[in-house]
């Protein structure tokens, strides 16, 4: 039976690829560093996903025909990844290079036993994580073995939309391996990095202009969940279904997304607009369901990290600014994210610490790379104190 490796047995492997490999008929082969998720999963051979449609209706599924091999078991997985139809990783950006080794080792096995293309697909949050990888695994090859994967091993970028909310006991199921995930089905990837025939597993979406398909995924899905998660946490909600449901942010998320699809479309003049304002609708109808309970702690998780030049918030205000479009929503949002504090997330505590050490206009200086005293640096400060007025009341 054809079988797929998935490295990460984490909420994308679990939540979405191992269930896109069941659907297509495809057994399923988890490499995970957790041993105790290793033993669960060869023991039961299987795991329950529920998944939650926009309208709130559940379906329960189990994902069977599944084994898991523990990432130290470098010559097993290694096998696996010769003999395997197709690769996907989502293991983290900072683990990548811990299983570039093992990976190498099964192209160094397959340019031996499997003349057969393979394509390894990245479900990691960072564009340009293939060219990571590739660079990483070559390392490790032989000059026949690089010769073989330059020709047939193809290192694809994907971008995750299927969100996977942390589930602790929110759903009334205790069983560890039990899985949580909205219905979202499509799997955008990189069609240009793909070598041989596209894999037939379901849901995979080729794209040829991929970075069209990653700036959408980062300012409209990014940007907007973290524009409710921010906002929303000041006005004290717990939920982001919640947040969609207030007036004062849904006014403020529909600021953002209008600033955004006009950069977007400036940039990219041949962006499908039907296709961009009815993802911009469905975003809202996916955030709006109450069946996920997605937090905004979980969503605003990462404060600094998110505040960054290249991320969602900051790289939003770019786009825009970019392409003559002035960001007075997303400055908004940028506000709000400031004021984080989280006592449980430790970026929010550490944020927190420097506006009050250094003051907020240092701190848009060093997180954000923004000029404080520029048209958007002020308006940013001035949502600040906005919001600081808001919280006071």
């Amino acid at each position: 039976m054809k079988y797929g490796v998935q490295f990460g047995a984490g909420n994308i492997g679990r939540g979405f690829i191992g269930h896109l490999l069941w659907e297509s008929g495809f057994r399923t082969i988890f490499v995970e560093a957790n041993q105790e998720l290793v033993r669960l999963l060869n023991e039961r051979g299987c795991y329950p996903l529920r998944l939650l449609d926009k309208d709130g209706t559940a379906r329960d599924l189990l994902i069977d025909g599944v084994e898991a091999l523990s990432s130290e078991e470098e010559d097993r997985v290694s096998d696996a990844v010769a003999g395997a139809e197709i690769v996907f990783t989502a293991v983290g950006v900072k683990n990548l290079k811990l299983i570039a080794r093992t990976l190498a080792w099964g192209i160094e096995k397959r340019s031996k036993t499997n003349p057969q293309f393979l394509n390894i697909f990245l479900c990691e949050n960072l564009k340009d994580a293939p060219t990571l990888l590739r660079q990483e695994v070559e390392m490790y090859l032989s000059s026949l073995a690089k010769d073989f994967c330059q020709q047939k091993v193809g290192f694809v970028g994907t971008v995750v939309a299927r969100m996977v909310p942390v589930i602790g006991e929110r759903y009334g199921v205790k069983d560890p391996l039990f899985m949580v995930a909205e219905s979202y089905h499509k799997l955008p990837f990189d069609v240009g990095a793909i070598k041989g025939p596209v894999p037939p597993v379901s849901g995979l979406k080729p794209v040829s202009n991929f970075q069209a398909e990653v700036d959408k995924k980062l300012f409209l899905h990014n940007l907007g969940h973290a524009t409710l998660a921010y906002v929303g946490y000041l006005k004290r909600y717990a939920y982001i279904h919640e947040a969609v449901a207030d007036q004062e942010i849904e006014g403020i998320l529909n600021g953002v997304w209008g600033e955004i699809t006009l950069a977007l479309f400036r940039k990219y003049p041949t962006l499908d607009r039907a296709e961009t304002e009815e993802m911009v609708k469905d975003l809202k109808e996916r955030f709006a369901n109450p069946a996920l309970m997605d937090t905004v702690e979980r969503v605003g998780r990462e404060p600094l990290r998110k505040l960054k030049p290249g991320d969602r918030l900051v790289g939003g205000i770019h786009l825009c600014l970019s392409q003559g479009v002035f960001p007075r929503s997303i400055a908004m949002a940028c506000g709000a994210a400031l004021h984080y504090d989280f006592s449980g997330d430790p970026e929010a505590v550490i944020l927190q610490e420097m506006v009050a050490r250094k003051g907020v206009t240092e701190v848009i200086k060093e997180v954000c790379a923004l000029d404080p005293e520029s048209e958007v640096g002020k308006e940013i400060v001035s949502f600040y104190y906005f919001w600081l007025r808001k919280k006071a009341q």
